[in-house]
């Protein structure tokens, strides 16, 4: 036994990364076998594409017939079909064969369990690495091959130990369960070898850039010759730059958001929508309904519908969610330029697209991307492109982004599908705006039954759950019938009901309140708000502030900084920070929401943020007033930056003293930003100790300090107060005299980032002019 794990350890990881995956071949049934053997061969065949993720994670939430699971493993799958398809790029034909071995083992593995188990994978994509930065970095470090492996040998013995688990009887699984202990294990793996990914990549592109300092940008990213005579890692490289030239912005996040708010086949059955899907020739196809009746769920459900229809075909799917509280999806540089990233993305050879590129540098951006697929496309290619939340963009955006969808039919036999809001000038602006594309408009289709279905699910899982309590078994069938009464459509308004009728705590009150629902969205906003926030917290209106004039969504740690900064006070006290977020979050009743995966915070729907901005709830009082939103923003910001400054300066010229463990453990624990679940730990750990704690913790604290300068040690609000402090001050100006002198001392100090753009330059200076604020203008001429 000691000579096999000694064996064991010497062994390369890409071989104890086949042997995992053997391992786990062995344990399957033979149907199981019989499948995972096809599903890699036809990966060797034709090697995984993003199409097959989605069009796998569309099969899933097809079959599953439940709640929408598949967006929660689509991080993961996307990493594990990012590595089989550069296989042959990154190690090698032979090697390949292991690659597509792990997406085969996925796609074996992802198919039962998914309720709980796509929490699980969820995490695991959330630390996934990128592997189209990795591509081009791949063949210069031992170090960076060995952790790839590492990283798919965690993956492999987790799916392992699920297979081993669904093996089990049912009295079996009733007895036992997958080991808390275990997947807390995997999780601390997968996240540390990620980890160990990133640090890698870092270093290598940060020497990539040393040793491409003299050559120029032109010639690196894309010239024609360079492609013929560059190597695979070297044009993965510069296909990246292009795809990164054309859209940044992971389109994925809100279409994902939309998609698990829940499922539809109403529009299936619709003829028109049959007739546009199978139409040889371009056409457009428009959907309106009113706020709230689930636009944006119909066209992430619709996404899904178009994947499955499209597999195997050699036909394109493409698609964009703009959202009123993602600035960056307001624009027509993002949607075009997005639509045109995945366009691209599934070709293979980037040859001729290097030689586009190259030739049309003098080009406006969206003008050169036109060009990009047209040297690849061919006229008749096919593409459906959906579009939800175009109203969303201003009036001349949306003019820009229609502009350009006209030029890309040209180019290919393009099937559009967009929504709009219906509203009373609704047919007046499709008519001005669409006329060109000949546009088929239609109402989205009626859903009482999927509404009353529903209701039904929700109520049974709030029930299980014990969210919703009850006395009264019956009550539910009241509560189903008063909402489907009442809904007029409205998903989001049953939604909302749902989730204030949780909160009650008796039968009568439940009844009292479905006796008296509201009758639209507005009311049910100022009830929720004054439900829930009887204390009448500061926290309500705080939060609803930053969250409202928030350039992108912000982390419930971002949020917890900022609510923790009293503007003017520049000495750090964290006794001031939240101890609980979420606690906090109650005072808004469930209109701010947490997405589960990328911990951002968001208001319910864009129809809240317009409540809170255009409704009173007295003669003068309006709920969210956005000048003073983002003065409050603005003055957060600036003390924030240089309370920052002072605290470097501050530990830079600290000299570590003889430190007494014991009488300093609290004033440790309380400035130290660990989540309350560690200091938690701690604690107790300390409370249970009946040693004292002799140790002299200077030299520990002086070693420590060393280690913290690194990238996930930074302040957490300080990516966003660094790249959006302009767009607040510039509805801020003039600036309070509390925060004036803080600001004047970061100028002089050049602690605020000048990476603005050339529109957003422009009207913060106009701005600062027009409100005669001297030093500011000054700052902005000088620099």
């Amino acid at each position: 036994m000691a000579l096999a794990l000694a064996t064991a350890s010497r062994l390369k990881a890409e071989v104890r990364l086949g042997q995992a995956i053997s391992e786990f071949v062995a344990d399957l049934s033979d149907e199981q076998k019989a499948r995972f053997i096809a599903k890699r061969s036809q990966a060797l065949a034709s090697l995984p594409s993003i199409q097959d993720v989605r069009s796998l994670t569309a099969e899933i939430d097809r079959v599953s017939g439940g709640r929408c699971l598949g967006p929660r493993l689509i991080r993961v799958l996307e990493t594990v079909q990012r590595f089989a398809a550069i296989g042959d790029i990154m190690v090698g034909g032979s090697q390949n064969i292991i690659a597509c071995g792990v997406w085969s083992l996925l796609l074996t593995s992802s198919s039962s369990h998914l309720e709980k188990l796509s929490v699980l994978f969820m995490n695991v994509g959330r630390s996934a690495p990128r592997f189209e930065k990795i591509a081009a970095l791949y063949s210069r470090s031992p170090d960076l091959q060995s952790s790839v492996y590492e990283y798919f040998i965690v993956v492999v013995h987790l799916c392992h130990d699920i297979l081993r688990f669904t093996k089990r009887s049912t009295l079996q699984k009733f007895g036992a369960a997958l080991s808390d202990s275990n997947l807390t294990k995997y999780n601390s793996e997968i996240d540390s070898w990620s980890k160990t990914i990133q640090d890698e990549v870092r270093y290598l592109m940060a020497r990539r850039t040393e040793e491409e300092a003299e050559a120029t940008s032109r010639f690196r990213n894309a010239s024609s010759i360079f492609f013929r005579s560059a190597s695979a890692q070297q044009k993965a490289q510069a296909r990246q730059r292009i795809l990164d030239f054309c859209c940044q912005f992971d389109y994925m996040v809100p279409w994902k958001r939309a998609r698990k708010a829940g499922n539809t086949n109403l529009f299936r059955e619709c003829q028109h929508y049959k007739s546009w899907k199978s139409r040889p020739d371009p056409s457009t196809l428009i959907y309106t309904g009113k706020v709230g009746a689930g636009k944006s769920v119909l066209l992430a459900n619709m996404v899904d519908d178009l994947h499955l229809h499209t597999a195997g075909k050699d036909l394109a799917v493409a698609f964009f969610f703009a959202r009123h509280d993602i600035q960056e999806t307001l624009t027509a540089r993002t949607v075009i330029g997005s639509l045109v990233q995945q366009l691209l993305d599934r070709v293979t050879d980037f040859t001729q697209v290097a030689e586009a590129f190259e030739m049309t540098s003098r080009k406006e951006p969206l003008e050169r991307m036109l060009h990009l697929l047209k040297s690849v496309l061919r006229p008749d290619f096919k593409a459906f492109v959906v579009i939800d939340g175009l109203d969303e963009l201003s009036n001349s955006e949306g003019e820009e982004t229609l502009r350009h969808l006209f030029a890309l039919r040209d180019l290919m036999n393009l099937s559009l599908c967009l929504s709009y809001r219906q509203e009373p000038n609704t047919s007046l602006k499709l008519k001005a705006g669409l006329e060109p594309f000949n546009a088929e408009v239609f109402p989205i289709p009626h859903n009482s039954s999927e509404i009353e279905s529903f209701i039904t699910d929700e109520l049974g899982r709030r029930v299980e759950s014990q969210k919703l309590t009850i006395n009264d078994p019956l009550l539910p069938l009241e509560i189903r019938d008063a909402l489907v009464k009442g809904s007029q459509g409205m998903f989001l308004w049953v939604a909302l009901q749902i989730e204030s009728l949780c909160t009650m705590e008796t039968d009568e009150e439940i009844r009292h309140a479905i006796n008296d629902l509201p009758k639209d969205l507005s009311e049910t906003f100022s009830r929720i708000l004054q439900s829930s926030n009887k204390s009448n917290s500061p926290y309500q209106k705080r939060i609803l502030e930053l969250v409202t004039v928030a350039q992108r969504p912000l982390t419930t740690e971002e949020l917890r900084e900022a609510l923790s900064v009293t503007p003017g006070e520049t000495n750090w006290d964290s006794s001031k920070l939240l101890n609980n977020i979420y606690h906090s979050l109650k005072y808004c009743g469930g209109l701010v929401i947490l997405d589960e995966e990328e911990l951002t915070l968001h208001l319910v729907h864009h129809s809240f943020k317009q409540y809170l901005i255009k409704m009173t709830e007295g003669p003068t009082d309006r709920l969210v007033d956005l000048d003073h939103a983002h003065k409050r923003m603005s003055d957060i910001i600036i003390t924030y930056l240089h309370t920052l400054e002072i605290t470097r300066k501050a530990l830079t010229k600290e000299v570590f003293p003889k430190l007494d463990a014991e009488s300093t453990m609290a004033g440790i624990i309380r400035s130290t930003r660990s989540s309350m679940r560690g200091s938690n730990k701690l604690a107790l750990r300390l409370l249970r100790s009946k040693a004292p704690l002799e140790l002299n913790m200077g030299k520990t604290l002086a070693q420590a300090w060393n280690l913290r300068n690194r990238p996930e040690d930074h302040s957490l609000f300080r990516d966003y107060a660094h790249t959006f402090w302009h767009l607040h001050i510039a509805w801020s100006l003039p600036l309070s005299s509390q925060v004036m002198p803080l600001f004047q001392k970061l100028c002089e100090q050049n602690m605020l980032s000048l990476i603005i753009a050339s529109g957003d330059l422009q009207a913060l200076f106009l701005k600062a002019v027009s409100t005669q604020s001297m030093e500011f203008t000054r700052y902005l001429t000088e620099n």
